[in-house]
């Protein structure tokens, strides 16, 4: 499997340090609101790696962090007139909430940044040490950046141009306006932890040095995260675990890609600032996933409302399919008609298409792209009355539902049962364009009715009634159903 490393900035061909086993550290959200899309982008990107990684037969242990103390906790937690803990501990389940709707695995661990001071402790006073580091007066403790020669190899920047930009805060005792903070002392009202410099807390940047190094040996496999933490934060992990532990802290960074909301940066002062909330109150949380990996993940992804209909129109046609050969292999009697030979070679063409996308870089857009064709192939096989009787043709649709299975297990997709997706979708859209379900129920009832006892007349009207709710009736086999044109 190839994979694009940030660090040479090319493909790479991924091997793990371990045999059989891969360590994979993401930077996981700082606790203090609602994770947004961007979260779900990078999140859905690393748990479909994770998933084909395991599908490919390695062990994967999974650890994905929270920063559960940071100067926006102690501002959020100062609105809301709670302790940084509960603000903490309320964004983290809100987290939780929100990634098990988007069908998320939970990382193997997920440490807390408050749960291993002691771990930042050792790692800080290591840097100390060997000359890496350097505490001022006021029990601040600073990274000697100059100290560390190769400081910017992942981000491409040099220490002399980065140098002309920065501006040092009068109240920072830095000896270089690059170095940046180990330890904070403590400030009045925040919370703090005793340690030999003063009391005071963590730097973001070695909370994840320390955590991942805590659970996984050196080197990890993979580091990775969203484009936006490759400077400052990858690069300062970096440069202080690297000058802690000498060698290399990981083999491969990858990063997902940013993403913008109609083709604007997302921010709350644009007014087009989304969370996972305010979109899955319009769309299920399958349409949301399969809009995310329908692009590859380090592709910049424009959101917008038009997109997300057209996934919802591209997954609803793989429900219906699914749902078609489902009825179709409940068949008893298989003919022995002899089946065409290009659907079996486009079967195979397809399939083996499918993993090379999925091998070269996780491209899951062109995978998804692939599984779009897969889909008309078996749809072209069902068209034939004759053809789609014979054994041969049961043989390969029985195959396309263990891919879709298959594939979908590794996508993330593909989690319900057709008709109980279907009609979840159907409610789903129509409450987003706001049709009244209870009235169209109630003359989907009448309608049923008039039928058992015959009265077709009114049947018809009933129909036409139901139709002019904007849905149309469906007499099927398993009773009439309404759907949405």
């Amino acid at each position: 499997m190839q994979l694009y490393n940030s660090l040479p900035k090319r493909k790479e061909e991924f091997s793990p340090v371990r045999g059989n086993k891969i360590s994979l550290y993401a930077c996981g959200i700082t606790a203090y609101d609602y994770c947004h899309i961007g979260h779900a982008r990078s999140n859905v990107a690393f748990d479909t790696l994770v998933r084909y990684l395991r599908h490919l037969g390695y062990e994967v242990t999974f650890i994905r962090n929270f920063t559960d103390v940071d100067d926006k906790i102690i501002n959020r937690a100062n609105e809301e007139g709670l302790s940084s803990e509960a603000v903490a501990r309320k964004y983290i389940d809100a987290f939780h909430e929100d990634m098990d709707r988007l069908g998320i695995l939970r990382a193997d661990v997920e440490p807390k940044a408050t749960e291993h001071i002691q771990e930042m402790l050792e790692l800080t006073a290591t840097l100390i040490d060997k000359g890496h580091a350097y505490a001022t007066p006021a029990g601040d403790v600073y990274f000697r950046v100059r100290s560390f020669p190769e400081y910017g190899k992942l981000s491409g920047r040099s220490v002399d141009d980065l140098r002309s930009g920065v501006r040092i805060d009068p109240d920072e005792n830095k000896e270089d306006p690059l170095d940046f903070a180990l330890w904070k002392a403590a400030k009045p009202g925040e919370p703090s932890w005793e340690s030999p410099w003063g009391p005071g807390r963590p730097g973001w940047h070695i909370e994840c040095s320390a955590m991942s190094q805590r659970y996984a040996p050196l080197p990890l496999d993979i580091h990775g995260g969203g484009l936006d933490l490759i400077f400052p934060h990858h690069e300062n992990e970096i440069a202080q675990s690297e000058a802690a532990k000498g060698g290399t802290f990981s083999r491969f960074w990858v990063h997902n890609g940013f993403v913008q909301v109609d083709s604007e940066k997302m921010s709350k002062s644009l007014g087009n600032f989304k969370t996972i909330r305010d979109i899955l109150e319009g769309y299920l949380p399958e349409v949301l996933r399969f809009f995310l990996v329908s692009r590859h993940y380090r592709s910049p992804i424009d959101f917008t409302y038009e997109a997300m209909e057209d996934t919802e129109k591209n997954l609803r046609r793989f429900y219906e399919t699914m749902a078609q050969v489902r009825e179709e292999l409940k068949r008893e009697k298989w003919a022995e008609t002899p089946l065409a030979p290009e659907f079996a070679r486009e079967f195979d063409e397809l399939e083996n298409a499918w993993k090379a996308a999925m091998d070269d870089d996780l491209n899951t857009a062109a995978a998804i792209g692939h599984m779009n064709n897969y889909l008309r192939v078996a749809n072209r096989l069902m068209e034939n009355k004759e053809t789609r009787k014979s054994r041969e043709a049961r043989e390969l649709l029985t195959r396309f539902l263990e891919n879709m299975d298959s594939w979908g297990a590794i996508l993330g997709v593909f989690r319900q049962e057709p008709a109980e997706f279907l009609k979840e979708l159907r409610d789903c859209r129509a409450r987003r364009i706001k049709l009244d379900i209870p009235k169209i129920e109630e003359l989907m009832q009448k309608r049923l009715e008039a039928r058992r006892t015959k009265n077709f007349a009114e049947a018809d009207k009933l129909r036409e009634a139901i139709g002019q709710l904007g849905v149309a009736v469906r007499d099927t086999p398993q009773g009439a159903v309404w759907d949405i044109p």
